[in-house]
């Protein structure tokens, strides 16, 4: 976890000694829905609906292409397709995401881009974890995902994004269990930058 904080820091900081030469920074508030799986568990679809929410301070520059660090709060989990049986697994994460975009579609007269696509990683922290289905004690505390995903500006404050995460770290930790929890969510968020 040190080391994680460390590079995501580094990053952050090298990010800002460039402003000097011509860089700037953009902040956004993330606001959006997690629909959410967990391979292994038995209980199948995106049935688990969930909040995020957080913000993203992007390092833009001249050309197409942006880093991003974000900072989210985020519930994942699954859930039965059938509520009565209250089968569920809830997880919420404290998740900063590092995310290269590509932009295009440069609107000329108020100099924004429209749509971009999103590539990165993220490092999440568990936090409260709630089942009857497995011991929570036996829950991975951390986890590193992958993500994609793709955003559309509405308007130079106002835009939206649906993104696509999957986690490289099976969920479960005990080393003598064939139990395998692989958790991945889709996102739709609203974006406002300041």
């Amino acid at each position: 976890m040190r080391v994680v904080t460390g590079v995501v820091l580094g990053v952050f900081f090298f990010c800002l000694t460039q402003e000097a030469i011509g860089q700037r920074f953009k902040a956004t508030g993330i606001l959006g829905i997690n629909m959410a799986q967990i391979d292994g568990d038995s209980l199948f679809g995106f049935n688990h609906a969930g909040i995020t929410a957080g913000a993203r301070l992007a390092y833009a520059n001249d050309k197409i292409w942006d880093i991003s660090l974000e900072m989210l709060f985020s519930q994942r989990g699954a859930s039965d397709r059938f509520p009565n049986r209250g089968k569920k697994i809830r997880t919420q994460y404290l998740e900063i995401p590092v995310v290269l975009s590509l932009r295009d579609w440069f609107i000329e007269d108020q100099k924004y881009y429209k749509v971009r696509a999103d590539l990165g990683l993220t490092y999440g922290v568990l936090f409260n974890p709630a089942t009857e289905i497995f011991d929570v004690s036996r829950f991975n505390n951390q986890d590193i995902s992958w993500l994609v995903g793709a955003g559309v500006q509405l308007t130079q404050s106002w835009g939206i994004s649906l993104r696509y995460t999957s986690s490289l770290v099976n969920l479960y930790k005990s080393s003598d269990s064939p139990i395998d929890l692989q958790s991945y969510f889709i996102t739709l968020r609203t974006e406002l930058n300041f």
